[in-house]
Parts: C-alpha cells; structure tokens; sequence
C-alpha cells in the first residue's frame, strides 16, 4: 500500500511540476512574436486490479500541447499578405500622387504660363521681350517635363530595389522553412511535436506572406509544402526553392521575378504573384507607374509636335516660314501613294523614302518633292520650305539616296506623276524598341531582325507601351495598359518595302530596317521613351518665332463691286507627322477675278481654273489656305492671296498657337492638353483614395484575425497567475502525500520491529 501510495503522489508530483514549468515558459513568451500558449495533457493511467476492484495509479502526462486553431492562423496569414499588398501600393502610389496633383510643382500651372507668354506674344508679335518671354516659360515647360522624367524614373528605381530585397527576403526565408522543417520531421518521429518549432514556422509562414501571398499544405511527417505564384514549388520538405528580381527578358530596365531551379531561370508572370510586397510592387509599377510616365510622355510628344506643326504654319520676322519651335529625335519616314485600281482595292505603296544622315537628330522644316520629267537632268525639285531654298536633282542621282538640303532621299523610278509636288515632314521617332532575350538568333550571314518607326498620328497616340509578336504569318500587337490586341495580318517589311504591310496601331507605324523575325519572336515597344529627357527649345534668336501669316488677303483698288475679302487663313495643319504643315503651294500668288457678279476664277502663275460658281460669305480654299469674300462683286473685280513680308508682324498664327491649349486632339479628339492631364491626375488620385481605404479596411481585417488567432492561441498572464497557484497547491499535496505514505510506512516498520 505504501509503495502504491508513494507512486501516485510522486507522479501528482511530477504532473504538478511540469505544469509549472509550462505555465512559467507560457509566462516568459507572453511578448514572444508568434509564440502559441501551451497546457499540460493528463490522463489517469489504466488502474490496477485488485480483489477490492479497480485501484488508481495515479495520474499520466500524455503531452504538452499548444493552443492552435489551424484555421484562425491562416486567416491572419491571409490577412497580412493583404495589409501588405496595399500598404505597400499606398506608400508607392502618395508618392506619385503628391507629384502630378501639386498645385504649384505639376505640369498644370507651367503649361498655363506658358499659353498666358503665348497670349502676350500675340498681343504685341513685334515685341521681342514678349518673344523672350513666350521662349523663358517654354523652356521652364521643358525643365517641368524633365523633372518630371527624372522623379518617375527614380521611382522605378526604387521599385527595383525594393524587388530585388523581398525577392531575397524571401528565398531566405524559404531556406530558414525548409530547415526548421527538417527539425520538425526529426523531432515528430518520436510521436510528440516540438511546438516551441512549430510557432517558430508559422511565424516564418507568416513573415513570408508579408512578402508574397503564399499557401501552405502539411505532410505526414510533421513538414509542409509551401507554394507561390500558380503554383512554384518554394519549400518541399526540407529542400528550398529560391526567387529572384532579375532584368526582364523583354526589357533589361524592368525587374521581374524569376524562379531559379539550378541554372534555370523562369518568369513568374507578375498577375501569378498577388498579395504582399511583391504583389503591391508590382501591380502599382504596372497600373500606375507605367501609367504615368507614359501619359506625362505622351502629352509632351503631343504638345511638341502639335506646336511645332502650328509654328511652321507662321512668318517670322525676317519674313521666312516658320520652323520647329520644340527640337526632339525625329525618325526616318516613307512617303505613300494611294493608287486607285478598280476593281481591285486601292493598293498604298511607298513611292520614296527620306531619312536623316548619320548623327543628325533632327530637321526644322518641312521640306518639299516636286517631280519633272521634261526637265532633263533636273527632275526633282527639293524645296525647304522655311526659306524657300531649292535644290535640282537628277533621277539617275535621286536612286541613289543623295543627302541634300539636310536629308537623304530614294525615290523609287516611275511612282511619281508628271508634275506631282508633295509636302514631307520627319516625324517624332518610336523611343524605344526591345527585342526579347528569347528570341530565335539570326544565324549568319542573316542579321538580327531591328523594328523601329515613328509616330503617324498624334492624335491617336495612347499612353501605353506594347508587345509584337510574330507568329510566323501574322502580327499580334498587344496594348500593355489594357492588354487590347490587334491582329495584323501579313508579313512585314522593310521601311522600303510596300508601306501597307507596315504595323500601323494607335497612330505608330512600325517596320523591320533590317533582317526578319523568326516564328515565336517578340518586341516591346516603348513609344515616348526618352522624349522629355531629349526635348528642348529650338530656337535661340526670339525674331524665328513665326507669331504672323504668312500670306495675305488684297483687294484690287480699281474694284467696282460691294465684294469684301476677308483675312485668309491657312488651312489646320493635319495630326499626320509626315506631312507637312503647310501645302507646298501656299505662298503661290493666287489672283480671283470675278469673270460675271456669280462666277469667279482662281489664277495660280500660268494656270487658271474653270469658271466657280460664287455665293456670299461662301468659303474659297486653294493651296492650303481659305478665305472667305461677303458682298456683290462686280465684273472684273479682283481679289489676291499674296505672300506676306517681314513688315507683315501681325500675330495671326500667334492667337492660332494659344488657341491649341484648348483644342482637342488627343484621344482621338476627345481632350487638350490639360484635359488629358487633368484625366491623368484624377485617375491616379481616385486610385489612390480606392488603396487608401482598402488598407484601412485591410487593417482591420488583419486586426479582426489576429483577435480570433490570440483568443485561442495568446498567453493570458492572469489566466497563468490562477494556473501557477493551482500547480503550486497540486505539488504541495502530493508532497503531503508522499510525506503521509513515508509516516505510514515507518510506523508498519516499528510495528513490525
């Protein structure tokens, strides 16, 4: 009985003691981060059999077993990633935020002051400080736009460097998994769990969703299996998968996440990695940040050449046409005829090609191609517009790309018409075009395909960079912002092959000048790369501003008749950038006699019209200009569109310039430029107010999880006070036990003596 006595209360004694080594471990982890409240498991063990029946053995401790609710802790694994997702795209998107929404430092307030010293030149187009002043707010435009380039591009950086941290953050805790799983596995095989282990684990998980969102699966040895993205394996028991923020195969500027297996690196698509840090970067860089580079780049390309085209429609004050106020890298253009040949469709073909010489970054004029063929040795006529320089060229030289007045030119024999005059204008170039790392290599004596173009149509520019690829017959074309795609269907050639085979989409024509793709091959396209950094103001002298027009209206004093002529105004330049801004024509003396009160004619040098048939106030257009006669003119009475002179200073084409601040052209017509900057910031900041109150609602989901999570699993000091008392008094009564058993046993023992 003794012994049997002594063995219950040593194990009550026992069983005390360790439930107050666990209530005082419970006591020193209460601040411990991700630290599980454990309890002491007891049972009573199987009773011994005795002829008075079942007798007790005393009590067994089966385990030491921590407080986890295997679906709570996942919760707040989810929870987290997500707090972290849009914590970390709030902290990115305030930043651009602050920068196109302030009042004082955005594009907004400088492209104001730049039309208010357009407004003023206008008003007086003769003075040279108000000249001097329209080129001080341009230039503080352009430095606008650069500062601008330069923040956004140094947030790109910084999100770079933070992609190339929680990449490795990641991959390390990947590596920290994997081992502690290796513990665990070991540690389980005896039948009981290391939990100090398993907290540590799961705050590693957790750690780990900060960074990614990332799922988890438990194996049959104690370990788990943890996986990213769609699916990349990151911890396989106790072997661990790296990641990596490598240079992209589509764009060695930009940061993707790669999966590393040995030697191999794979793109992780950035839609596969949602939640957390990476999730957050990634998504702001591809929504927002893109975003808004391309439409702060976009605008300037619009606003440039929209200028520019306005400006070379002016007289200056040395009596010249105008020339490009705003100077950026301009690329090689194909001229195209439309051949009618019913009843076939109408088949566009290039008939020339122009391009700038080697290390020339740009021209100021437009230019213009006059054909003769009566005029032996001297078919051509190149003309530069802006000061009216000729120069003859024969057609045997003209196959040979001569460079002349500042350009070279190839005019394919024969595909233009006897007479025909063309007006030509170089167009902004594409900015940038990649071809991706893994594209089929072009084996010798074959060269490496190159894809290049120029901006068509500014008017249906989107802020958007875009992915070409070739599947062998066809092109796809994918708009990056939107991911709309555009099936051209053909092969492409060269900038001299047949221009209709060209990729033309959203006002960009793009060609291969060399070499040809391979099935499979891909390009980005970056349309305004580098625009604002390479954007400067043309013109050092104020008096090349052109602020007048550069034709006038005259009436014929000996006229008879109550006919009045209006000021003629030269025709909207085109959102076409190979065009010129002016017809070629436009500075041709043009007579209009009235033949009879009804009828006029137009005289253009040695050329005179058929008979026209006259209404008041009707519009008379020839030669790129309008003009309109109101009255009733009498037989004989003439009218003239002359050129205009230095002494000309009128501000005509000045109140044209201003009047593009309001003009809608971007989008297809549908905003100006403060419109289309305007747009651009709301869009941004109604996003950032979406993320603002998504991470605070985030928050408190986290909270929310993170309370279920602790009112399971977090340490309660006055709980573990109450349990210290009660372990206490369970040693002391099993010490009274044994101490009773020994007295017992002592007297039996003198009894017996």
């Amino acid at each position: 009985m003794g012994a049997s006595v002594f063995g219950i209360g040593l194990s009550g004694l026992n069983a005390a003691s360790l439930g107050l080594s666990t209530t005082g471990h419970n006591i020193a982890n209460a601040n411990t981060l991700g630290y599980s409240r454990q309890n002491v498991k007891q049972s009573a063990p199987y009773p011994q059999y005795t002829g008075n029946g079942f007798t007790g053995l005393g009590v067994r401790v089966d385990t030491v077993q921590r407080s986890y609710d295997e679906f709570l802790t996942k919760q707040v694994q989810t929870a987290t990633s997500q707090d972290s997702y849009y914590g970390t795209y709030l902290a990115e998107i305030k930043q651009v935020d602050n920068l196109v929404a302030d009042p004082a430092a955005g594009v907004s307030p400088v492209l104001q002051s730049f039309f208010s010293a357009v407004q003023g030149m206008a008003t007086n187009p003769a003075s040279l400080p108000a000249r001097q002043s329209l080129m001080s707010n341009a230039q503080g435009l352009v430095n606008r736009f650069q500062v601008f380039d330069q923040r956004l591009s140094e947030m790109r950086a910084g999100v770079n460097g933070n992609l190339v941290s929680a990449a490795d953050h990641v991959t390390a805790l990947s590596k920290q998994i994997a081992q502690i799983n290796g513990q665990i596995a070991v540690s389980s095989s005896g039948g009981q769990l290391p939990n100090d282990l398993l907290d540590q684990r799961d705050q590693m998980v957790l750690d780990l969703n900060t960074l990614v969102k990332a799922t988890s699966i438990k194996q049959s040895d104690g370990s788990i299996n943890v996986f990213i993205g769609n699916g990349q394996n990151l911890v396989v028991g106790g072997t661990a998968y790296a990641i990596a923020a490598k240079p992209s195969i589509s764009d060695p500027q930009r940061l993707s996440i790669v999966y590393t297996q040995g030697a191999i690196d794979a793109e992780i698509p950035e839609t596969m990695l949602t939640g957390g840090q990476l999730g957050g970067l990634l998504e702001y860089r591809s929504k927002v940040l893109d975003s808004a580079q391309n439409s702060i780049e976009r605008m300037a390309v619009v606003l440039g050449q929209t200028f520019n085209a306005q400006m070379r429609q002016g007289q200056d004050l040395y009596g010249n046409m105008g020339t490009n106020f705003f100077d950026y890298p301009q690329g090689n253009v194909s001229l195209v005829h439309t051949v009618v040949a019913p009843p076939a469709a109408n088949v566009s073909s290039t008939f020339a090609t122009v391009s700038l010489p080697a290390g020339v970054k740009s021209v100021a004029s437009d230019y213009s191609l006059k054909y003769d063929p009566a005029s032996a040795g001297n078919e051509y006529v190149i003309t530069r517009l802006s000061d009216n320089v000729s120069q003859s060229v024969s057609a045997a030289s003209m196959g040979t790309g001569p460079t002349v007045l500042g350009l070279t030119w190839n005019v394919v024999a024969g595909t233009m018409a006897a007479g025909e005059k063309v007006g030509v204008s170089m167009p902004p170039v594409i900015g940038n075009v990649l071809s991706n790392r893994n594209n089929t290599a072009a084996i010798p004596p074959a060269v490496a395909p190159v894809l290049g173009g120029y901006i068509e149509d500014v008017s249906k520019i989107q802020a958007s960079d875009y992915e070409v690829f070739y599947d062998g017959t066809d092109y796809q074309v994918t708009r990056q912002s939107d991911g709309q795609r555009t099936q051209i269907t053909g092969g492409v050639g060269g900038q001299f092959a047949n221009n209709a085979n060209s990729i033309v989409v959203d006002g960009l024509r793009l060609s291969f000048s060399q070499g040809t793709p391979t099935a499979g091959d891909r390009f980005t396209v970056q349309p305004y790369a580098g625009f604002s950094r390479s954007l400067s103001i043309k013109p050092t002298d104020p008096r090349v501003i052109a602020a007048g027009v550069p034709i006038i209206s005259n009436t014929q004093r000996t006229n008879t008749g109550t006919g009045k002529i209006s000021q003629v105004s030269v025709d909207a330049a085109s959102t076409i950038t190979t065009q010129s801004a002016v017809n070629p024509a436009l500075k041709n003396p043009v007579t209009i006699t009235f033949a009879s009160p009804t009828t006029y004619t137009l005289t253009d040098g040695a050329t005179t019209s058929a008979p026209i048939g006259y209404v008041a106030g009707q519009l008379i257009s020839f030669n790129g200009w309008n003009v309109k006669i109101d009255g009733q003119p009498a037989q004989g009475d003439k009218f003239s569109i002359d050129p205009g002179t230095s002494l000309d200073a009128d501000g005509r084409n000045a109140l044209k310039l201003g009047e593009l601040q309001s003009r809608k052209i971007i989008d297809g017509g549908k905003a100006n430029y403060q419109e289309a900057y305007g747009q651009m910031v709301a869009v941004i900041g109604a996003k950032t107010n979406e993320v603002a109150i998504m991470s605070t609602a985030q928050i408190e989901v986290r909270k929310q999880a993170e309370i279920s999570r602790d009112s399971v699993s977090a340490v309660n000091l006055d709980e573990e006070a109450a349990n210290l008392l009660r372990y206490q008094q369970a040693y002391q009564a099993s010490s009274k036990v044994i101490q009773i058993a020994q007295q017992a046993f002592d007297a039996i023992v003198r009894i017996g003596g």
